[in-house]
């Protein structure tokens, strides 16, 4: 019968061996965890000997990093490994380790088994185990940290479409290079180049061909540049070189920079293949020297883009340096301009009406508009109507001027003597074109009362170079409202006989340049009489503008053309004094 078994007890039984058993499994698992942090790592970790420099071991990552294989490791002292191979620096680097216990390298280049090369911080420590000196070595890639630091570098300073410099790179090297000249005596200079009619190619062959232009630019002017010289895209089709170490005598550099610039228009001008098509272009260049510390780097930009302008002006594909006089007259322009769109805001315009006469009786009258500035007193249209339209500001004043003329018509139109007068209006190309133009238009009709059948629409030939179909369906729109439209200035513009007889024309203006000499040039006096001959073919009146003699009068009088506009029969003066004028020429 078995024997009835002890009862259990709270504690195991005492055996010799269990403390023991117990402190190897401990150790057996630290040491388990941590070769499992070694292995796991995601840094590239070395051990040393620190005596002998030999190499321990190393983890896969490391392995995996530079291509070497576990056993290509190990045993080797640091500096015979290929990834090391700089021997002076890694004899160095471990001297440094044993002498302090730490060294740290931020961006150390490692070379890959392949060839490659690795960017990697290393970071290392000495510690003692097991009764030796131990050096840890982490060695971390940073391929990837340097590669975005490259790109936010190469976005911050460089242009993302050709690779060039950008207006903040090409500061920063313009203030190094005046300092430069600062130091050495010698002359700097400026080129501000312009791609002549960029835009008509992006406008037509699409901004993907534009751009491919861009691009071979960019590596044209990077190849014929001198070491030491920037090539910088500022944006578009504009780009500036910055030239250095010039001669220090400054007619010696500007023969220098005419040198480098006809270069640069040779090497520009030659075809360019884009899309299996090739193309020509050509290109505009502005000059400025430096070197006298009297010029901040944003003058000599603005300098450099002045002369470029006056190259354009000069028949582009040349080389223009900067004048101080053509500053002058920018400097002029740019204070015209402040004063032009204040005076638009102040209301300091006027209309002064120039009488047209018809077989000797006065019919009607152009509207001419004058600024009536606070300092300079009348200023004639010729002067602000181009910088209005290149700023933009011709939309207000051409309404503003339109809606006026209506509401002096609707004035006139209640004085039986000047009730029936008609007034001609100029209308821009601009203005004309705007979607809501016809809309305007008769608005300012319903608004001010004016009859439509008394206004007339002067338009210049510049116009029709646009969409004639849509130009010609607008016309139309107003002319069943009651409108009429003159020529303008015809025969120096567009002038498409082909078109001429579509349009819903009442009347063709002879520019007063053929007018002034058609008694003393025959081109002038063949160019009048085929003007003439045209309206009556197309049955279309015909007035002659600019007559001041007598002798012109008659010319055209001769002729069949009897409407006519100029000095003789009166200037362009103020509503109230025309309106004199007017009632006393029904009295008389």
């Amino acid at each position: 019968m078995p024997q009835p078994q002890n009862p259990p007890t709270s504690a195991p039984a005492y055996s010799p061996g269990a403390p023991g058993k117990r402190a190897r499994d401990l150790l057996r698992r630290s040491e388990n965890r941590y070769r499992r942090l070694f292995e796991t790592a995601r840094d590239g970790i070395l051990l040393l000997n620190a005596d002998t420099a030999q190499i321990e071991d190393v983890n896969p990552y490391l392995i995996e990093m530079l291509g070497y294989s576990h056993g290509e490791f190990l045993g080797k002292k640091l500096w015979e490994v290929g990834s090391f191979a700089d021997i002076a620096e890694s004899k160095e680097m471990f001297s440094a380790v044993q002498t302090m216990g730490y060294v740290r390298y931020e961006d150390l280049p490692l070379k890959k088994k392949n060839g490659q090369n690795a960017d990697v911080e290393f970071i290392s420590n000495s510690y003692e185990c097991d009764g030796k000196k131990v050096i840890q070595c982490n060695i971390r890639d940073i391929s990837e940290r340097k590669s975005a630091e490259k790109k936010i570098e190469l976005l911050a300073f460089f242009d993302s479409l050709t690779g060039l410099p950008n207006r903040s790179l090409l500061l920063d090297r313009l203030r190094q290079a005046l300092v430069s000249c600062t130091r050495t005596g010698r002359k700097g200079a400026l080129l501000f180049i312009d791609l002549d009619d960029f835009k008509t190619l992006n406008d037509t062959l699409g901004h993907h061909i534009g751009d491919l232009l861009l691009q071979k630019v960019a590596h044209r002017l990077t190849t014929r540049m001198r070491e030491g010289d920037t090539v910088a895209r500022l944006g578009g089709d504009e780009f500036v070189v910055v030239l250095n170490d010039l001669s220090d005598h400054p007619q010696d550099a500007a023969t220098q920079v005419k040198m480098i610039g006809k270069k640069i228009l040779s090497t520009l001008n030659r075809p360019y293949v884009l899309a299996s098509l090739e193309h020509n272009r050509t290109a505009s260049i502005g000059a400025t020297l430096f070197g006298d510390n009297k010029n901040t780097t944003d003058e000599l930009l603005k300098q450099a883009d002045i002369a470029m302008y006056q190259a354009k002006a000069d028949g582009r594909d040349t080389l223009c340096f900067f004048d101080p006089n053509v500053q002058t007259a920018v400097k002029a322009r740019a204070a015209l301009e402040t004063e032009l769109r204040q005076g638009i805001k102040k209301d300091q315009f006027v209309l002064h009406f120039q009488p047209q006469m018809d077989d000797g009786r006065l019919v009607g009258a152009e509207a001419l508009i004058r600024w009536r500035h606070p300092k300079r007193g009348l200023v004639s249209p010729s002067e602000f109507i181009p910088l209005a339209e290149e700023i933009g500001q011709i939309l207000p004043l051409g309404n503003w001027v339109l809606e006026t003329a209506c509401i002096q018509m609707a004035a006139w139109a209640r004085q039986p003597e000047l009730a029936h007068l008609t007034l001609a209006v100029n209308v821009s190309a601009r203005q004309f074109l705007q979607s809501d133009f016809v809309a305007n238009v008769l608005a300012v009709l319903e608004r001010t009362g004016a009859d439509p059948k008394k206004l007339k629409l002067e338009l210049t030939e510049s116009i029709f170079a646009n969409n004639v179909p849509a130009i010609i369906a607008k016309m139309n729109e107003l002319k069943a409202a009651g409108l009429r439209f003159s020529l303008d200035d015809f025969g120096i513009g567009y002038s498409s006989l082909s078109y001429l007889k579509h349009l819903p024309l009442s009347q063709l203006k002879i520019d007063k340049s053929f007018v002034q000499h058609v008694l003393t040039d025959s081109k002038d006096a063949t160019i009048a009489r085929a003007i003439v001959a045209l309206g009556q073919g197309l049955d279309l009146a015909v007035i002659a503008e600019g007559i001041e003699t007598e002798a012109q009068r008659l010319f055209f009088a001769d002729l069949g053309c009897r409407s006519y506009q100029g000095y003789l029969f009166g200037h362009a003066i103020p509503a109230n004094e025309f309106a004199i004028s007017a009632i006393g020429r029904e009295r008389l």
